[in-house]
């Protein structure tokens, strides 16, 4: 597979370095639920073992379990053996890349299947658990795109409106293109305005508070060039101006607006868009390693991100409820014309395809619609699959450099071959 450009993420960019020791290579948990699709009953996790070691799975009802082990084993994404290999997927992952610590999350119609390895936190030696929060850089824009569509949906936005309605032009003086740019530009990263990034000065201890206004973004941020306006081009601008536009139109800050239209009404409990650096729960995001094997530790600069384009830190878990909430047919989070419309193709090259704040790639299993984040140490993955119900949920605290065929390592280990027929 050839190497791809960067997209969909932020770029890396370089800050003061919190150095850490890597620990020795980690062992896999993998945690299986039963087939309740909301808020199944978790099997106990059984004790760590070697990354090369097969998995198995235990049930906190005893041998009543091998009944609900069997249903699972009928689950159309796998056969009983690829379930089985949950954690072994993810231990050559995060052996791939190098990552100090991940979780995969696999949901289908009959249930879902959680696997966890390594550490959230170096220094302290926190393991990663169901319950680890990992910053998801612009896995983040999914949320934006969906609470303006509800504020479009209210009338009090319109897909037509240029931004400079919303946005002080002296705030943003610099940014080519500006002028003719609209709020369905913005969704699909075709306003051809230039991808304007946050300095990574502020990472370091001396800073620990930082947190930048979408004016300062704009007006202090390193811009690449700008593209031609209509054609889709990936730029963490389109959608920094989208929070800001929200929390114009709303009176309060993203993170409440977050938290009010998305967040609380999916029952989304540990995700928040604001975070307190010394929860225990959060998983720390590590840079490139050293050659004498340490990292650095770049957390700080994900977790003052309030901003349109990387605003959320999550769990597993809830990124599976925002996903539930966006692909089922019942969904209470949108109307049916703007899931409509997050999901139709906007903008396209190559490689990919945009809705609003949905990326749609053609892959060998069918159709995949999410995202994928990469930033100050974090890296996730968050897909579902239409074709087979299915949502695949990957989390890391490794380098964002992590390359771009993590998902497709993960769909041809996960997915059964198709067999043509004869």
């Amino acid at each position: 597979m050839r190497e791809k450009p960067f997209r969909m993420r932020d770029r890396a960019l370089t800050g003061g370095p919190i150095w850490t020791s890597i620990p020795p290579a980690p062992s896999v948990i993998i945690v299986g639920q039963s087939p309740t699709p909301d808020r199944p009953k978790p099997f106990r996790s059984i004790p760590a073992m070697s990354a090369h070691d097969h998995p198995r799975q235990t049930s906190d009802r005893g041998r009543g379990a091998a009944l609900t082990l069997a249903a699972l084993v009928l689950f159309h994404w796998a056969s009983a053996a690829r379930a089985a290999d949950l954690g072994a997927i993810l231990a050559d992952v995060t052996a791939k890349f190098a990552l100090p610590g991940a979780i995969l999350l696999v949901s289908g119609p009959e249930g879902r299947e959680t696997a966890v390895t390594g550490l959230a936190n170096l220094a302290t030696g926190a393991p990663v658990t169901e319950q680890t929060r990992f910053h998801v850089a612009s896995v983040g824009k999914i949320l934006t795109a969906a609470a303006i569509l509800q504020v479009v949906d209210e009338g009090k936005l319109g897909l037509a409106d240029p931004v400079l309605k919303y946005v002080d032009p002296r705030d943003a003086d610099r940014i080519t293109h500006l002028d003719k740019a609209n709020l369905a530009s913005l969704l699909s990263h075709t306003s051809g305005l230039p991808d304007c990034l946050r300095n990574a000065l502020f990472s370091i201890p001396e800073h620990p508070s930082i947190s930048w206004t979408a004016a300062e973004a704009l007006r202090l941020g390193r811009c690449r060039p700008a593209t031609p306006p209509g054609k889709y081009a990936y730029s963490n601008t389109n959608y920094i101006l989208l929070g800001h536009i929200l929390e114009q139109v709303e009176g309060e800050g993203l993170a409440a607006i977050l938290a009010r239209r998305i967040l609380a009404p999916l029952e989304m409990a540990d995700s928040t868009a604001e975070v307190a650096p010394a929860d225990p729960r959060l998983a720390h995001g590590y840079r490139l390693a050293t050659p004498q094997g340490e990292r650095r530790d770049a957390s700080l600069l994900a977790w003052s991100s309030r901003l349109g384009d990387a605003p959320v830190t999550t769990t597993a878990a809830d990124l599976d409820r925002l996903f539930k909430a966006l692909f089922r047919p019942d969904s209470k989070l949108l109307s049916p014309a703007m899931l409509s419309a997050m999901k139709t193709e906007w903008g396209k090259d190559e490689d990919e395809s945009y809705g609003y704040g949905l990326v749609q790639i053609a892959s060998d299993f069918g159709p995949r619609f999410g995202h994928s984040g990469r930033f100050a140490g974090f890296c996730a993955e968050a897909w579902h699959y239409p074709d087979k119900d299915t949502t695949v949920i990957m989390l890391a605290n490794g380098d964002e450099h992590t390359a771009d065929d993590v998902m497709d390592l993960i769909e041809e280990r996960l997915f059964p071959p198709v067999v043509a027929a004869k």
